[in-house]
């Protein structure tokens, strides 16, 4: 073995050893196995000498690269023996070869193919590529010889691959994420990095699926399973940034019960004034600080989008917080929260119709005040213990809030706060059991992210919440009309009603007492008008279909998520990033197991009502 061939020989030693190694050429290349796996990205530097920035990003996403200048180093006498020694040990082995195209080509991506076996591979990176990105167009080509950039040697000769399992296929780019005077296009050229780092992540679990003799599930070979300390950096960046302000609490009113005395006492005809919390922070240094965070050199596509969702959400909440009082605060939640859709709206409307105007319990039913509440939360607090002795929750009866709330794993319950023993029952479920363990089951993550709420997580998590009040058999058509009738006070707010019109709205044509139409308006115009009680109904709507569908209902119990971000908690799951959910709430438990097949069976909000 000469001096020249030992490196090579450290590779092949460590690819049977399954260590990964790191060889780096000074001034030529490097290579690349954070893990020993059986597909590599390939990208070989132009003789020119000119680096497309693009695609070596793109190689630092992956677990096994290789990236060297064409002129500088045969990359054809070393990348013969790794690929045999890959696919001897794998049962196959993908070369993934990506470059600028010289030539102008039509389409943004063009995957070029030579072998009759590797079209499945290449049709399903094509429908990956158009579902990340509609903007990108991406094409077949067939070549007649193994694809190779132009004015570069062949890395194989066709006859040669035809017996010894290594696949190649070629990425060939067109650049447009450059501008004419070659500057860098920083968001175009994010959308082709992410997308294709994305789609090939598939796409290497796919070939390690069908091509090789391993379990994929099992083997996790495709991912990168750490998470990097910038990474770390940033998610307990942003955890600080939101921990300086409770938004919802930003937004409660301080005199609820003091506002509803005056407004009886003006007999429900003058426009209530609430008074809020001061603002302590600053919303210029939260969002300078916010957009100092260097997301764009994180390299993973999936932590970088939740980083800048993350991001997005709490600039617009810390710009509706300064906002507070003022017309532009609804339109903030508008972007945060949402609109009521006409389905919804009709959904919400059909619910009120068909049910009977609330009436009070019976009089022989028992009421409970705050104290009890608390006691009994309490008791469920012990009983979830018993899962983890961590498990924690802080329950304050305070003077400056309405009704119950749930602000970071705390229960907070109004001194003013009245309700019957069967809807504590229920509320224990909703706050306790939903809103603290998905607190508390993000709080064993890695990732402060899914404690604090991924953004949007508000709709999945009160579908949830309300949904567990069925399963215990505490939601009962009062409930039911309450949640309808804040999407239609949310639509006549968006319509530019106020807040007595609302407020008479519901009393005369839908029957709700005086109190309870307060509490409803209130919680809708509160700082300017909040979209947010809409997502009450939309959520249980939504979770009602995604049962139906045949989903796992314990996933959701992971952290403070939404429904979109399903695929990425699978993707972190299988990266071994995440884990599953530490407590299982009450509701979940065997004993409510034919309440669950009951909502999948019925399948419809309306026949939850009784």
């Amino acid at each position: 073995m000469t001096e020249k061939n030992k490196p090579l020989l450290r590779i092949l030693n460590a690819i049977n050893k399954r260590n990964p190694i790191h060889y780096q050429i000074p001034n030529v290349g490097k290579f690349i196995f954070n893990k020993i796996v059986p597909y590599i990205f390939i990208y070989r530097i132009p003789a020119s000498g000119k680096k497309d920035k693009m695609i070596a990003d793109l190689a630092k996403t992956e677990n096994a690269s290789i990236v060297c200048k064409a002129d500088s180093f045969p990359l054809e006498e070393w990348i013969m023996p790794i690929a045999e020694h890959l696919a001897q040990e794998f049962g196959a082995c993908l070369l993934i070869e990506v470059w600028v195209a010289e030539k102008p080509q039509k389409h943004d991506v063009m995957l070029h193919i030579g072998q009759k076996d590797i079209l499945p591979l290449a049709q399903y990176l094509e429908r990956n590529i158009r579902m990340e990105a509609l903007e990108l167009s991406v094409t077949i080509e067939k070549d007649l010889h193994i694809p190779k950039p132009d004015q570069m040697p062949a890395l194989f000769g066709k006859k040669y691959l035809q017996n010894k399992q290594i696949l190649l296929m070629g990425i060939s780019i067109n650049d447009r994420y450059h501008d004419h005077e070659e500057n860098i296009l920083p968001l175009l050229m994010r959308t082709f990095r992410e997308t294709l780092a994305k789609s090939l992540s598939r796409l290497f679990f796919e070939f390690l699926r069908v091509y090789t003799h391993l379990n994929a599930t099992a083997q996790k070979l495709n991912f990168q399973q750490e998470l990097t300390p910038l990474m770390n950096e940033i998610d307990q960046a942003l955890a600080q940034e939101s921990k300086k302000f409770d938004f919802l609490l930003m937004v409660t009113p301080l005199n609820a019960h003091e506002a509803w005395l005056q407004f009886k006492k003006d007999k429900y005809w003058k426009v209530p004034k609430f008074l809020y919390r001061p603002m302590h922070v600053d919303p210029d240094l939260v969002k300078r600080r916010l957009y100092n965070l260097r997301i764009e050199d994180i390299y993973d596509p999936t932590m970088a989008y939740i980083f800048r969702d993350k991001r997005s959400e709490l600039d617009s909440m810390i710009t509706m917080l300064a906002d507070r009082g003022k017309e532009d605060f609804l339109h903030g939640s508008l972007q945060v929260f949402g609109n009521v859709s006409e389905k919804l709206y009709n959904s919400a409307m059909a619910i009120l119709m068909m049910t009977e105007p609330e009436n009070m319990s019976n009089k022989s039913e028992e009421w409970i005040g705050p104290a009890e509440f608390a006691k009994m939360a309490r008791e469920e607090v012990r009983f979830l213990q018993q899962q983890n002795a961590e498990f924690n929750c802080p329950i304050r009866i305070r003077e400056d809030i309405s009704g119950v709330m749930v602000n970071r794993g705390a229960l907070n319950i109004s001194k003013e706060y009245k309700l019957t023993l069967n809807r504590a029952k229920a509320l224990i479920q909703h706050e306790v059991g939903t809103h603290v363990v998905t607190y508390f089951n993000g709080r064993m993550q890695p990732l402060n992210l899914f404690s604090l709420g991924v953004p949007g997580y508000e709709e999945l998590q009160e579908g949830l919440a309300v949904l567990s009040e069925y399963i215990v058999g505490g939601l009962n058509n009062n409930r039911l009309r309450i949640i309808a009738a804040r999407v239609i006070a949310v639509q006549h707010m968006l319509l530019g009603n106020s807040f007595t019109e609302c407020f008479t709205l519901l009393v005369d044509q839908f029957g709700f007492r005086p109190e309870s139409a307060f509490q409803i308006v209130m919680r809708v115009y509160r700082g300017g008008g909040l979209t947010k009680d809409a997502l009450y109904l939309k959520g249980i709507m939504e979770l009602i279909q995604y049962l139906h569908e045949g989903h796992n209902v314990h996933l959701l119990m992971m952290g403070k998520i939404r429904k979109d971000y399903l695929p990425i908690i699978k993707d972190l799951l299988q990266r071994e990033i995440l884990i599953p959910p530490a407590i299982t709430p009450r509701y979940l438990f065997p004993e409510y197991l034919e309440k669950w097949k009951e909502v999948k069976t019925k399948a419809s909000i309306f026949k939850l009502t009784h």
